[in-house]
């Protein structure tokens, strides 16, 4: 019987002991290094791994510089299906008879969508995948969207920014999930930093398009001239072109390997990964060195019904309704709440409200009178043809009962787009800043000076002072939207 000296490991190579046995060759020697060094690593000799190893092993690289690609036009379509009636309202307020009530409902359907149907997303999800969800998701946004451009009334235009965020949340959540089970622990923080990037991309670059587009005298007669095919149609659906170009661009790419676990499709997950790998290296799939994974006790939901996810869905969240929990789910609710509703009214609204600034100073250019932001808004609020009484400056104001299309100046494109850059810089500055004075010190100061802001803009006399106002109260809470996290994560 032989003995063999085993191999001593150093930090910077192995030393081969003597006394080795002669058949054994230095291949072999170094098969067995390799093998301890994969020991070392939590692996298995036998090429059986956990996911987590597994999606490293698989690179990083072609695929997802690809998907990067991918996500841009994902990204920006879930913007613009939000955000992009706010430009459009000021244009189409003559073609469509909207009142301030109907221009409120246009800006908030899209967020209501989404909130009825985020739980049956997530169960179609898990259910059917996060492939299929994303890529027929934003092809269904992208019909819904084009459609909504040629909308005749206002509440038929109002049912499609409603459908239009019920079919939106979707893929977005699709979308989240996919890019963490396709990439590895390490590069999971870089993939939603550029992600975070290309929504601010997003915001800039909506206010631009809006800028090319919508002072432009389109006005094409179609359908026998019983349609009027204007501007801000034509931007409507310039803006639905990232929905049709992401259900393109994700349609290539394949289903998510820990969701083909979950489902109990193993030998499928270990080809995306082998494909992925192939992309990523350049290697034959062949030569990757996992050949089963480990099971972590993936839940496997096959035949599960929509009733049975629910009520599993709802025995996980009990204990946050139930003592100690639900105190701190009532509070981070608040701030959420609060905070969003603060920012999202004021970002939702400003484009309107830059133009009727600009039309009353416009107008008024000669008066010396400082009226207030509400008096501004209240004689540039209507088109009928009642006369307006003033009473703080005892003056009648005779409202033409002919509607006219606002045309906005550069300035209101302008003051976007600048509002759009500081929320940039707002969440650049999160991290050192919460770093530097502390999460919750710098959380309460935050609120505190968005608070003011608000406030302040009522008495802002001219679109400068509300610019500078608006710029605070949406750059500010920008940052206490990662002190937010900090503080869910920190538990602090």
């Amino acid at each position: 019987m032989f003995k063999i000296n085993l191999i001593v490991k150093t930090v910077d190579r192995p030393i081969y002991i003597d006394n080795t046995p002669p058949w054994l060759r230095q291949e072999d020697l170094k098969d067995i290094c390799s093998t301890f060094d994969e020991i070392e690593k939590g692996g298995s000799p036998d090429g059986t791994v956990d996911f987590e190893e597994a999606i490293t092993l698989s690179g990083y690289g072609k695929f997802n510089y690809l998907l990067l690609l991918a996500i841009l036009p994902a990204a920006w379509a879930c913007i613009f299906d939000s955000s992009s009636m706010p430009y459009a309202l000021p244009s189409a307020e003559c073609d469509l008879n909207l009142s301030l009530f109907d221009k409120g409902l246009l800006n908030s359907m899209p967020f209501a969508g989404m909130i009825v149907t985020s739980f049956i997303w997530g169960f179609l999800t898990d259910t059917y995948g996060r492939k299929d969800i994303l890529a027929w998701g934003y092809l269904m946004t992208f019909i819904v969207s084009f459609s909504s451009s040629f909308a005749h009334t206002s509440w038929l235009l109002i049912l499609f920014k409603f459908l239009g965020g019920i079919v939106i949340s979707g893929p977005f959540a699709a979308l989240m999930s996919y890019l963490a089970e396709v990439h590895g622990e390490k590069e999971r923080t870089r993939i939603y930093m550029w992600l975070g990037v290309f929504f601010s991309l997003g915001n800039i670059s909506m206010p631009c398009l809006a800028w090319l587009i919508l002072p432009q005298n389109i006005n094409v007669s179609i359908f026998d001239s019983s349609f009027h095919l204007t501007s801000w149609r034509v931007f409507l659906i310039v803006c639905s072109i990232p929905e049709l170009t992401a259900f393109i661009a994700l349609s290539w790419f394949p289903e998510s390997p820990r969701f083909l676990l979950s489902k109990g499709r193993d030998n499928e997950a270990l080809d995306v990964l082998r494909h992925i790998y192939h992309l990523n290296t350049g290697n034959d799939p062949k030569t990757f060195p996992v050949t089963s994974i480990k099971d972590e006790g993936f839940v496997k939901n096959n035949g599960k019904t929509l009733r049975e996810c629910l009520n599993n869905g709802w025995e996980q969240m009990k204990p946050l309704f139930k003592a100690p929990h639900i105190y701190k789910l009532l509070l981070i609710g608040s701030i959420q709440f609060c905070g969003t509703i603060g920012s999202s009214t004021i970002r939702l609204w400003m484009p309107q409200l830059f133009a009727m600034i600009e039309t009353y100073e416009s107008t008024h250019s000669k008066d010396t009178s400082k009226p207030s932001l509400c008096d501004m808004l209240q004689q540039t609020s209507g088109h009928n043809n009642t006369y307006q009484n003033n009473n703080r400056y005892n003056q009648t104001i005779i409202v033409d009962s002919t509607c006219t299309p606002v045309i906005l100046n550069s300035t209101v494109y302008l003051n976007s787009i600048v509002i759009a850059l500081t929320g940039v810089i707002g969440y650049t500055l999160a991290g050192s800043l919460i770093n530097c004075a502390g999460t919750k010190k710098l959380m309460v100061f935050c609120f505190l000076t968005a608070g003011s802001c608000c406030g302040t803009l009522y008495w802002a006399e001219d679109s400068s002072g509300i610019l500078v106002c608006s710029i605070l109260v949406l750059f500010v809470p920008s940052k206490t939207s990662e002190l937010k996290k900090s503080i869910k994560l920190n538990g602090k």
